[in-house]
């Protein structure tokens, strides 16, 4: 069991790895239903699976308390946000591939779950899970499944956590791999490949870019039939998988005068001449607004920069004059400087006084209890035992027999820690404590480094009430009478004001670029369904900011239409760019039935006749950028051949000198051939890894109904 215990230090990292890996693999069956809200129902709806509220919001919490436990501190909003944005991903992933790991057949036998927890090639995180602190242990993991219940309820849920998520894992690794095994290509077909990538052309060329005098804008129109056109044949490049609305705004931001900045000063320089005399400056501390006094002692580098150069390598009694820190004006105080371990590991008891865990005891009694137990311990006798004996907070079961590790400056065990660090290794301590006295063993302490205990002031640069009531002002008269989108333009450039925009805000967008906080009520307003293109809303007020918006448009779910402003745009400019190309076409073609050669249509259009050596795997065409498709035109025409080729860059006149064609004898052995084969293996495995999900996600109807309520 003292192994298990020393698991369970860091089994709420472990989980953590887990949930943050794959976490979709750890979750149960969302089949069920409750209820009668169709909302609470159907939360979230794929295919046939509904996800109640209830149950999303229990995966969610338990997700989050996760991350909190990993980052010992509370979440910003955003990060809350974006947490329930992973989770919901990872929901419909794993309702998705659990379906067609079902619908297959696919399933993990017992005997595959046991061999994945404890055999010699056990999953790595039950290798984790089952360390003897410095290894895997499989004698310790086959005799924890064999007595699991001897052991805590906790211990055993988070080992049945961690068994889902690798039994979960096991099946969808098993459907990729039937995916990936149904991928299979000859050597033969290999080599074919290799040698198309590797067939080479010696080429002259002049290129007249889509930018020529010839075909400048001003000489090309196109009429709206021709627009037209171009979207219908290209309308597969417009297909959208949601909604997206466009929006301009501006912001007002809230920020403190130059007055309120002099002020403040003023007022930090008053507080840092108490500070710097005050007999306990932690107290001054305590009493400012912007900050609290923080008892922990610090090791190098976990100071802000400012402060941790100087104070680390100057006397107790260091003052720090006031400076600016991003949004703070900061002073400081180095009061003590100590040797201290990082951490301890000690067995406790606990004996409660009269009245508590309802034991009846008198005072006197409980003394002597804990000297009967003090006693015992100094004759040598086994803690655990003596603890089982007279502690009121049972021991028997207790991971690692109640042993604990505590961490210098982490958790309400500083009081502790404080007082056990000076005892040697092997020293029993007393300690009393509300409703009770303790009795610690230190076991062992972690090596002693330099430690400094710092008082720190800080006070917030912020606007005062004045300036914040005046921007405010602004933002209101600035939105006064504005009915339309129309409106909204002239009257911020009539103020000269900073109009931001954004094509692409999501039903579940976060924020808006240029806002440090939530937009969510922004965005609530932008796909309400009172909202109309073209509308500007009332001020918004957000952390720092008065915004205005108005919407612009709105891009439903499908095929964007060419009445939205930037596809016909682009419709437009492509239509032009393909009648650009059909003119310098036609010229080139006739410049070379007439015998011109490259270097004469060069000098006659002031282009470059120019030279290069392309293969067909190649993308980019000399400087000239993308140019797969004409490359692989160009690859198909014989040596000594002179054509005009259309590329998306601009027009080409190509004369072909050599072509260089590999040798291919399928037959013939190669030694790369292998690690070729397993090339385009790994290459189908990343695709079926990357790919499947997203096309699941197109074959089913999927439902979400978060932004109903965040």
């Amino acid at each position: 069991m003292a192994a298990i215990g020393r698991i369970r230090k860091h089994s709420t990292i472990l989980l953590i790895v887990v949930a943050g890996a794959l976490l979709a693999f750890i979750l149960g069956d969302f089949g069920r239903k409750g209820g009668n809200s169709k909302l609470q129902d159907k939360f979230i709806v794929v295919g046939k699976n509904n996800i109640s509220y209830t149950e999303y919001m229990q995966q969610y919490n338990a997700y989050r308390e996760l991350v909190k436990q990993r980052e010992n501190r509370n979440l910003s909003s955003e990060e809350d946000f974006q947490l329930g944005t992973q989770l919901y991903e990872s929901l419909v992933d794993s309702i998705l591939l659990a379906d067609e790991s079902e619908r297959l057949g696919i399933t993990v036998t017992n005997e595959e779950v046991r061999d994945l927890v404890s055999g010699p090639n056990a999953h790595q995180y039950a290798q984790r899970f089952f360390s003897d602190g410095t290894s895997y242990n499989m004698q310790l993991a086959n005799q924890f499944l064999d007595n699991m219940d001897q052991y805590d309820t906790t211990i055993r849920n988070q080992y049945l956590e961690l068994e889902r998520y690798i039994v979960r894992e096991a099946a969808i690794n098993k459907y990729f791999n039937l995916l990936t095994k149904s991928f299979y290509i000859p050597k033969a077909m290999v080599k074919k490949m290799q040698a198309e990538n590797s067939l080479k052309a010696d080429i002259d060329f002049v290129q007249l870019p889509y930018s020529h005098e010839l075909v400048s804008d001003d000489k090309i129109s196109v009429s709206q039939s021709d627009v037209k056109k171009w979207y219908e044949d290209n309308k597969f490049r417009f297909k959208q998988d949601k909604e997206y609305r466009e929006v301009e705004y501006v912001i007002f931001r809230v920020e403190p005068s130059i007055g309120d900045l002099q002020d403040i000063e003023k007022e930090v320089n008053q507080m840092y001449t108490e500070f710097a005399t005050s007999e306990r400056p932690q107290d001054f501390v305590n009493r400012m607004v912007d900050t609290r006094y923080d008892s922990t002692y610090k090791k190098p580098g976990e100071l802000m920069p400012a402060l941790d150069t100087v104070l680390f390598n100057a006397p107790a009694g260091t003052l720090v004059e006031p400076f600016v820190d991003g949004n703070m004006w900061v002073f400081a105080k180095l009061l003590n400087i100590k040797e201290r371990p990082d951490s301890l590991n000690v067995n406790f008891m606990f004996i409660a006084d009269l009245g508590v865990q309802g034991n009846g005891r008198t005072p006197a009694e409980a003394a002597m209890m804990v000297d009967s137990a003090m006693e015992a311990l100094r004759q040598g006798e086994d803690f655990v035992a003596v603890a089982n004996k007279y502690s009121d907070i049972p021991i028997e079961g207790q991971p690692d027999e109640g042993r604990i590790w505590m961490e210098d400056g982490i958790g309400d065990g500083q009081l502790f820690f404080d007082t056990l660090y000076t005892h040697p290794e092997g020293s029993l301590v007393q300690y009393k404590h509300q409703g009770g006295t303790y009795i610690f063993r230190v076991n062992a302490r972690s090596a002693f480094n330099k430690k400094i205990q710092v008082a720190i002031g800080k006070k917030e640069i912020a606007p005062s009430r004045e300036t914040i009531d005046n921007i405010e002002s602004r933002a209101n008269t600035f939105v006064n009478g504005l009915a339309t989108i129309s409106d909204f333009d002239k009257a911020a450039s009539a103020q000269n004001l900073d109009k931001r925009s954004f094509e692409r805000v999501e039903e579940m967008t976060y924020t808006l670029p240029g806002l440090n906080v939530t937009s969510r009520d922004i965005v609530h307003w932008i796909y309400d369904k009172n909202t109309k293109k073209g509308d500007v809303s009332s001020v918004f007020s957000t952390e720092g900011a008065y915004v205005v918006v108005a919407l612009k448009g709105i891009y439903p779910k499908g095929y964007m239409s060419l009445d939205q402003e930037q596809i016909k745009n682009y419709c437009e400019t492509m239509a032009k760019r393909d009648k650009k190309a059909a003119k310098l076409e036609e010229m080139l073609n006739k410049d070379l039935k007439q015998g011109a050669s490259l270097e004469t249509i060069a000098s006659k259009y002031k282009a470059e006749n120019e030279q290069a050596s392309v293969t067909y795997a190649d993308r980019n065409f000399s400087h000239f950028g993308l140019e797969d498709k004409m490359i692989g035109q160009l690859m198909g025409q014989q040596a000594g051949s002179t054509k005009v080729y259309i590329g998306d860059m601009g027009v080409y006149v190509i004369k072909i000198n050599k072509i260089d064609v590999p040798s291919l004898d399928v037959n013939a052995h190669d030694e790369n051939e292998d690690m070729l084969v397993q090339q385009y293996q790994m290459m189908m495995q990343s695709r079926v890894q990357n790919q499947t999900t997203p096309a699941l996600k197109k074959m089913v109807k999927i439902k979400d109904n978060r932004p109903l309520v965040y």
